[in-house]
């Protein structure tokens, strides 16, 4: 396969290509499983070169103990595959007003695969006892410096050791039936379902006990929430669990319809479970009426919908789409602003012209 980014994603939208950063086309995320090639990518560094011969990861426990397992090893140990969704927790920063910082995606830095690995935990049991654990350091094999870090580093997260003891949370090698592609993370990436794509590691070098959580620069200083005025040294909160959203699919923006039924399509997720119900307006949000949902396999990967719209006057017109999850939680009007547009669940509003 090519090294030029066009040639890994062929249908992604370049929003950068060093380090490469590309989005999917809305239109096409509507299939319980993203294509590779229609699967959003999001790099901090350049992409690492790592010698698939040689590579091994490298597992730390306390008291010195290191233990290093290949990836003979990893396939020999035991697997689980799990459909999950990633997002971006940059996706739809581009719609936030005021205007924000950062990549300015659209809402295609999101998608659903399915990922077959290794359970963390029965990697951390290579480690020993747990002992005092609190987190598990995350690191990548790519290294840089991001804006307003002095030096470089390794890109690194950690995550609260009951999020590793989950089942779900694996390091997968393979992604929709096929090895990992390099810009997909080859040879091993984290897939840490329900929260934000930032954590789920890729090309992962080294797995590690902590007795605190990390606080590398991408974890205590750029993945968190500020508001405007913050102040240095402020302990602003982490960006972890994703929103509840919906997205609309179809009709695509500005397109024009034809008096008449049209079916409305989208997919919803949230990061704390399956939907409750996902909701349509086309009247200025006066009226919600139901849609029907989709069922899905995987409590973390998101879930179809449709809804039958009778278009039956000529005008200008705001479809909306409104999630709401098991929990109860429901996509708001207006996003939760922060300074990095982090978390942006707004409701989506395509406008369509009937006539």
């Amino acid at each position: 396969m090519s090294g030029d980014p066009d040639d890994r994603s062929p249908r992604l939208n370049i929003l950068s290509q060093s380090p490469l950063v590309a989005g999917a086309n809305l239109n096409e995320l509507d299939q319980e499983l993203t294509p590779t090639g229609q699967f959003f990518v999001r790099n901090h560094f350049p992409m690492p070169d790592v010698d698939l011969d040689s590579w091994a990861l490298k597992v730390e426990g306390h008291g010195g103990r290191t233990v290093y397992l290949d990836q003979h090893i990893l396939r020999d140990m035991p697997t689980i595959e799990v459909d999950c969704l990633l997002e971006c927790a940059g996706n739809s920063r581009a719609a936030i007003q005021p205007p924000i910082e950062g990549l300015l995606w659209d809402r295609g830095a999101v998608g659903t695969a399915s990922w077959k690995g290794v359970p963390l935990c029965a990697v951390l049991q290579k480690a020993g006892d747990l002992g005092s654990t609190t987190d598990i350091l995350l690191e990548w094999a790519d290294r840089g410096a991001e804006d307003g870090m002095s030096g470089e580093a390794a890109y690194a997260m950690s995550i609260p050791l009951k999020k590793a003891l989950d089942l779900n949370t694996i390091l997968a090698y393979e992604m929709n039936g096929e090895p990992l592609l390099p810009e997909h993370g080859s040879p091993l990436r984290a897939i840490v379902p329900g929260w934000y794509g930032m954590t789920s590691v890729k090309w992962l070098q080294r797995v590690s006990l902590l007795t605190k959580p990390h606080e590398g620069f991408g974890q205590s200083d750029y993945y968190v929430y500020l508001q405007e005025g913050a102040a240095n040294g402020a302990q602003p909160q982490r960006v972890t669990a994703m929103a509840v959203k919906s997205l609309i699919t179809w009709p695509t923006r500005g397109l024009t319809l034809s008096p008449g039924k049209h079916t409305i399509r989208g997919m919803a997720w949230s990061g704390e479970g399956s939907m409750s119900k996902v909701e349509m307006s086309v009247n200025n949000g006066e009226t919600w009426l139901p849609a029907q949902v989709g069922k899905t396999k995987s409590s973390y990967a998101w879930q179809k919908w449709e809804f039958v719209w009778e278009a039956g006057q000529a005008g200008h017109f705001l479809v909306r789409a409104r999630a709401t999850d098991k929990n109860g939680r429901i996509q708001p009007i207006r996003a939760y602003w922060n300074f990095r547009g982090f978390a942006n669940n707004a409701i989506h509003a395509v406008p369509v012209t009937v006539k």
